[in-house]
């Protein structure tokens, strides 16, 4: 006869479960896979040249785009940092680029690829204007 725990706290007899040991196979540790370490980029990527690598900076500053005019090549991109305390807006003059209202330190990018005179202004402040020319190379 087996000897329990009452809900009291006292034995009781009752039935016990014996626990059964199974054999237990032991855990083989695999070799992890090499690892190759991930090193950063070095050199010239291919298709971008050192120039095209980097935005083309416009400030927004005193409500005006500094500088006004600015000229690039086709595949480079330019970004729009509003710099003033007031929001502002980067709207291209019949093309598909805009930007959303930009607050003090907000940007703003956009890639040029297609040759051209490119006339954008603010649509909140619309005498603010500015020309982005993009040469082909």
């Amino acid at each position: 006869m087996a000897i329990g725990c009452a809900d009291n706290g006292t034995e009781e007899p009752g039935d016990a479960v014996t626990p059964v040991e199974e054999p237990v196979e032991p855990v083989r540790e695999e070799a992890a896979p090499e690892e190759t370490p991930i090193l950063p980029v070095q050199g010239e990527i291919p298709g971008i040249s050192d120039d095209e690598s980097e935005a083309v900076d416009v400030s927004i500053v005193n409500s005006s785009f500094s500088p006004d005019t600015i000229t690039i090549s086709t595949g480079q991109t330019v970004r729009w940092t509003n710099m003033d305390p007031e929001a502002h807006t980067v709207k291209g003059t019949g093309t598909s680029f805009g930007s959303p209202s930009l607050a003090q330190g907000g940007s703003y990018e956009f890639l040029f690829t297609d040759p051209g005179a490119y006339e954008y202004y603010c649509s909140i402040h619309p005498s603010m204007r500015g020309t982005v020319v993009v040469v082909e190379e």
